[in-house]
């Protein structure tokens, strides 16, 4: 991917407003996250902040900005450790992937993480059922993706509905010590002792918590946090 210095991003700041949306259908003309770039506030690992027009890219859940109607990308992605948008969402950087926070406690994150599922995007059907896909990392290079061989951002605005529908990944998780953990009963019970896990379990049961559910999810991140800080 062309890079470009992220020299004056930390005074880059475009007075143009942007709807934040992270519900529309990205295609392969407009691979972003968000149904627009947005302004946001950027907390950096240095401990700097800085404000910037910004989208996710979601061919490597890059953050991509915007100087001008040019599209730049930073030279490490992992210098920015959490962006926060106009209307209070919040995306913290892990494990190379931009999680959305859905709650948080000083023990743990509850999150989203959405990916660009281009395995599946490719994926045909060939003579007698069998796949005729090969994999996503030889065909990309002969696909054109919005953002990445075309950084002019008035040019990808107007092209972004002549691409082929991007299907989402979208997954809930745990941010716990730095590391990304599924959102499910075997992958947490592993965190917790034996006698933890035995209440654990009882709590599950109990409460009738929904893994597939935020309120379900919210439920564990509570009861598991304390536990946690032991």
């Amino acid at each position: 991917m062309k890079k470009f210095l992220f020299a004056g991003l930390m005074v880059l700041f475009a007075s143009l407003g942007g709807s934040v949306s992270a519900q529309h259908e990205p295609t392969t003309m407009w691979p972003y996250l968000f149904e627009d770039f947005t302004d946001a506030t950027l907390y950096f690992r240095s401990g700097e902040k800085g404000k910037a027009r910004v989208n996710i890219h979601l061919l490597h859940n890059d953050l991509h900005y915007l100087n001008g109607s040019k599209i730049f990308t930073t030279d490490n992605q992992n210098d920015v450790a959490r962006i926060v948008l106009p209307d209070s969402s919040a995306y913290m950087r892990c494990e190379n992937l931009y999680v959305e926070v859905l709650d948080e406690t000083p023990q743990a994150v509850l999150g989203r993480k959405t990916t660009g599922d281009f395995d599946r995007l490719f994926q045909g059907t060939g003579a007698y059922g069998t796949s005729s896909s090969t994999s996503a990392t030889d065909q990309l290079s002969s696909l054109q993706l919005g953002g990445i061989t075309n950084l002019n951002y008035d040019l990808i605005r107007v092209e972004r509905e002549n691409g082929q529908t991007l299907p989402l990944s979208v997954r809930f998780c745990f941010i716990i010590d730095n590391q990304i953990v599924n959102a499910n009963k075997r992958s947490i019970s592993k965190l917790l002792t034996k006698a933890d896990q035995k209440e654990f379990n009882a709590f599950l049961k109990k409460n009738k918590v929904k893994w597939n559910k935020v309120e379900g999810l919210r439920q564990v991140l509570e009861y598991i946090s304390p536990l946690l800080a032991k």
